[in-house]
């Protein structure tokens, strides 16, 4: 996804704009740039009507606009909420914190899909003495992720590459002893013998099965998490329950907590359907 994540000079230009005269003056130019991209990727559109007939709206060129601008104002977002200004403060609404205080205390997986705006969830755990590590196999532009992470010295996250093989395996099985957090993405998959199948919208669905076996192999607790794009400059955290199973083979444990996230994530893309980030067609199977 990372060739819709935006330029490091946008992403600059834009910010300066907010910088030197307020968020509403910024916000238009996030509107101009959304129309134009709207106009110029009109293939890309294509391959979201399976989306939107999922979830209900209009396959129109309205409905692909209003994807791109809320996933234009997203970016922005989380790159304002890095200047550290009183403007940039960010209004938070958590649902169901307790789940995540328990998890909080005993560490374990939290579980994020491409949905809203994920990333700003790290200045929610400012407030908590926690070490997150985000488990990645995405390769990320290094000037974009020198704009993102400029902001985040003082903060203890561990970036762990599934590209490194047996030592990504290493490191997430250290940080769970130490009862640190794994933040794991499990909406995007490349190979077809590492999923897991689920029903998401009444379809067949393939998500990314790694952290689902994680969860089983090492005992640990699993909780699903979301944050959606309420408003300028609000936020709304969503945590699910702690996912647990009752089943007792492997095949079916690992299924089932696929099964549950499935139905969590389900609610809240049906509730903010804009803000799902997948910009492809997602029900189309892997290459094997």
């Amino acid at each position: 996804m990372s060739q819709y994540r935006g330029s490091p000079l946008g992403i600059r230009f834009v910010t300066a704009l907010y910088h030197f005269f307020g968020y509403k003056a910024a916000k238009p130019v996030v509107f101009v740039i959304s129309l134009f991209y709207t106009m110029v990727s009109q293939k890309k559109r294509k391959e979201l009507s399976s989306y939107y007939t999922a979830v209900g709206v209009p396959d129109s060129l309205v409905s692909y606009f209003r994807h791109i601008y809320a996933f234009s104002l997203n970016i922005f977002d989380r790159f304002i909420a890095k200047e550290g200004t009183e403007q940039s403060t960010v209004r938070v609404e958590k649902e169901n914190l307790s789940a995540f205080e328990t998890l909080h205390e005993t560490g374990g997986i939290l579980v994020f899909s491409h949905h809203g705006n994920w990333a700003q969830s790290f200045k929610m755990f400012d407030v908590y003495d926690i070490t997150l590590n985000i488990v990645s196999d995405e390769a990320i532009d290094q000037n974009l992720h020198k704009l993102e992470t400029a902001s985040d010295e003082n903060r203890r996250i561990n970036i762990i590459s599934l590209k490194n093989g047996i030592q990504a395996m290493l490191d997430i099985a250290r940080a769970l002893q130490n009862n640190e957090i794994i933040i794991i993405m499990v909406d995007r998959v490349k190979e077809a013998n590492k999923t897991i199948e689920v029903e998401f919208f009444n379809r067949p669905t393939l998500f990314h099965s790694g952290g689902f076996e994680i969860a089983h192999m090492r005992n640990t607790p699993m909780l699903g998490c979301d944050i959606v794009r309420t408003g300028d400059q609000k936020i709304k955290i969503y945590f699910s329950e702690i996912i647990t199973s009752d089943k007792e083979k492997k095949e079916e444990i690992i299924q089932d907590l696929a099964q549950k996230y499935a139905r969590f994530l389900e609610k809240v893309v049906q509730e903010y359907p804009w803000q799902w980030f997948n910009f492809f067609d997602f029900w189309k199977r892997p290459e094997s």
